[in-house]
């Protein structure tokens, strides 16, 4: 019985925390900055850079 694994590799992510908040900031029509979902991803993206 074979075992399959996973690994997240930092390479493949070219984008850090700050670039992703930018490309957050620039869909504003589409997410509104005082929506829930503008919160909740701004949110995680800043836990995330702790």
């Amino acid at each position: 019985m074979s075992q399959a694994t996973c690994s997240l590799a930092p390479a493949m992510d070219p984008y850090g925390i700050p670039q992703a908040v930018i490309m957050l900031d620039s869909m504003s029509e589409e997410v509104p900055k005082v929506s829930p979902l503008y919160f909740f991803s701004l949110k995680l993206l800043l836990n995330k850079d702790k």
